[in-house]
């Protein structure tokens, strides 16, 4: 049963993809990019019912929602690395699909680091505008991610360059790119994917030490 929502999950990322390169234009904001995955997704079948907890009620809810907090809590900083702290700000997750199969033993909204439920996948989209500060927000991405007690078993990073102003900022072409390698490429549990529109220009590289579709490793 996961197996086939992660499918689809990655259907739906795959076409998100598809859709930004024929047209960037469609997305104004990072936050169009999560509403089309979402609607994307539920079209694909991922709208399936889910029992919760609500005290000691058992009540309906579904399995994908956004905006979903971490159970646990970081210090973030946008000019270096991030920090898992005990106490702090928790983080979100831009979208994430619910364990099926004990939805109903957890509740809806957590008390504290407790009893939340758990993800079977989560995604983190950028839309970056950017150069000075981009690598570490896909490290605060991974933070989320990878850390254990948010319980998240297929994780996903999508990182979206539309028309990047390179020679205004004096920033080489290849920057995101190289950056992003330097840093992620040796990531084995995230796939971290890049999709790059620049006028007629299309890029689409897996940057983690993973596979997506058929989409090929970036090894810059």
């Amino acid at each position: 049963m996961q197996q086939a929502y992660i499918d689809i999950l990655e259907k739906g990322i795959d076409q998100l993809v598809n859709a930004f390169m024929e047209s960037p234009q469609n997305f104004y904001s990072e936050n169009d990019l999560h509403c089309e995955l979402f609607y994307r997704l539920r079209r694909l079948g991922l709208n399936k019912p889910c029992k919760v907890r609500v005290g000691r009620r058992t009540v309906d809810s579904t399995i994908v929602h956004r905006d979903y907090p971490t159970k646990g809590r970081y210090r973030r900083n946008r000019n270096g690395p991030s920090l898992k702290v005990q106490r702090g700000l928790r983080g979100s997750l831009d979208l994430c699909i619910w364990d099926l199969e004990i939805t109903r033993k957890r509740q809806f909204e957590r008390e504290g680091e407790k009893d939340g439920q758990r993800t079977v996948a989560a995604v983190e989209i950028n839309l970056n505008e950017d150069y000075r500060r981009f690598q570490w927000q896909v490290y605060w991405d991974l933070l989320k991610l990878s850390d254990p007690m948010n319980e998240i078993e297929n994780r996903y990073i999508l990182f979206f360059l539309r028309d990047y102003p390179y020679k205004r900022y004096k920033f080489p072409e290849d920057g995101f790119l190289k950056t992003l390698n330097d840093m992620f490429r040796r990531e084995s549990k995230t796939k971290i994917i890049y999709a790059e529109r620049k006028g007629d220009e299309a890029k689409v590289w897996i940057i983690s030490n993973t596979e997506f579709y058929e989409y090929q490793k970036y090894s810059g």
